[in-house]
């Protein structure tokens, strides 16, 4: 729950950003690089950053404390990271994870708890991007096969913006998720708009928007709205060859921060 409540704070907060930053688990991408702290928005600041640790078992957070367990913001922001080396291991909920030693002048050597489930979490820039392999985006498509039915079903990773494709005996449909966090109750609300860049956009006014109340990082209500809506061939042609950077529900607006990832899993998605 804590996961969820914090991927919805980030969604609104963040600005776009359209390098290659996350390696996913290929971390030895990053053996080498060199890794800017992110800033963040600030409304996000009075909560630091959460998995910078002083010590390689991970006890002891750096330069705490920050909204009682986190290193205060003002430490890390803007830093630059030497990736020096990375090690595996499972948590104690049994996730699979990894410690990252990085180094930086100013500070020593310090350890990254680092998750590759969720890409909005990682708090670095990749000074220079990543060169990804071949097959990175396209083996986090998950697909599932109903076999009473014989349906196949693809879906993207878990994010703001989600791709699936049903396909069914000759026919196929593709479809959009979009979710926004708004700290206000709009009832029986409509339309979406998706801004690309170079300018393009997708306009679905007549699209429905379900409203779902939750709670806030800070335990104030807020409501995530989301809408579900098919994409047609020329939609799917623009969010795989070009980046999305914002959308809109109704009059909620959400900035984009991994357009480069979402439009190398609508080209996975459209080539099934």
């Amino acid at each position: 729950m804590k996961k969820l409540i914090l991927f919805s704070l980030i969604v609104l907060s963040n600005i776009a950003s359209y390098g290659q930053n996350f390696p996913g688990t290929n971390v030895e991408l990053l053996i080498g690089k060199e890794l800017k702290v992110k800033e963040k928005d600030e409304s996000l600041q009075r909560y630091g950053y959460n998995d910078f640790y002083s010590d390689g078992a991970l006890k002891r957070k750096f330069n705490c404390c920050e909204n009682k367990q986190n290193t205060r913001y003002k430490t890390l922001v803007g830093k630059i990271f030497k990736m020096l080396s990375f090690e595996a291991y499972t948590d104690l909920m049994g996730i699979d994870k990894f410690k990252l030693k990085i180094e930086n002048p100013e500070v020593g050597i310090m350890y990254y708890d680092y998750d590759p489930r969720f890409e909005l979490e990682f708090e670095f820039e990749v000074i220079g991007g990543l060169t990804y392999p071949e097959d990175f985006f396209c083996k986090n498509i998950v697909s599932t096969n109903d076999m009473f039915t014989g349906e196949l079903d693809y879906a993207s990773p878990f994010a703001p913006v989600e791709f699936y494709k049903i396909i069914k005996g000759n026919t196929a449909r593709t479809q959009i998720t979009l979710k926004s966090q708004a700290s206000i109750l709009t009832l029986n609300v409509k339309g979406v708009i998706i801004l690309l860049e170079n300018g393009f956009r997708i306009e679905r006014p007549e699209a429905k928007i379900e409203i779902k109340k939750i709670k806030a990082l800070d335990g104030s209500d807020a409501f995530m709205y989301t809408s579900v809506f098919d994409l047609g061939e020329n939609d799917i042609k623009l969010l795989a060859e070009n980046r999305m950077i914002k959308y809109r529900l109704f009059k909620h607006d959400t900035n984009v921060t991994m357009g480069e990832t979402l439009m190398n899993y609508m080209r996975c998605i459209a080539a099934k």
